[in-house]
This record gives structure tokens, sequence and C-alpha cells, in this order.
């Protein structure tokens, strides 16, 4: 996928999640708000470093690499919530607040005017 792709979709991943509502809605909010965050950061590397990798998997390591630390650090961090709630079942209005402030964050690290 070329990265203006990637920015597409990642705003509407975005879009969509704005729409729900944090109490009812967490899983999705967390998991579209995963998947937009992958695809800000695609959108980043491929426009500024010339690549990037389409899936989650050693994401941190590449950004490290890349000079990206500070997206890492968020990444990371939306990752740790997204399989505390996910997979161990910690959900509520509360994380989805909190992956939402993680994609701001990403967001403002990408520079993207969404």
């Amino acid at each position: 996928m070329n990265a203006d792709k990637h920015l597409e979709k990642a705003k509407r991943l975005d879009s969509t999640q704005a729409k729900l509502d944090p109490k009812k809605d967490w899983e999705t909010i967390i998991e579209s708000i995963y998947g937009a965050a992958l695809n800000f950061i695609a959108y980043k590397c491929q426009t500024e470093d010339g690549r990037h990798i389409d899936t989650h998997s050693g994401l941190p390591k590449v950004l490290n690499d890349l000079g990206h630390k500070d997206l890492a650090d968020l990444f990371r961090q939306l990752d740790h919530l997204r399989m505390a709630r996910w997979y161990g079942g910690q959900g509520n209005g509360d994380s989805a607040k909190r992956a939402r402030i993680l994609l701001d964050k990403i967001k403002e690290g990408c520079q993207t005017d969404e």
C-alpha cells in the first residue's frame, strides 16, 4: 500500500472510532485506534524514511532504528493497552479514552493535520 492509501485508511478508522461511545464500544474503539495508529505511522515512515512495515510485530524496534523513539514509545503503550484490554478483558470507557489520547499524540508525532 502506498503512503496516501495508508493515510486515507488511518483517517477512515479514526473517523469511525470517534463516532463510538467509549463506555459501550471500548473494544471497537481500541481496535480502530490501533489500526489507525499503524497506518499513520506507516504514512510517516513511507514519506520521511522511504520505508515502512505493514505489521505491528517489531514496529517499535523499526521506529527506534529510524530515529522515531517517541513514536516507538507511544505505539508500545498503545500495544500494551490493547493487549491488556482485549486479551485480558479489562476494558472500560477509561481505556478507550486513554487510547484516544495516545492516538492524538501519535498523529501529532506523524505531523498529520487530522
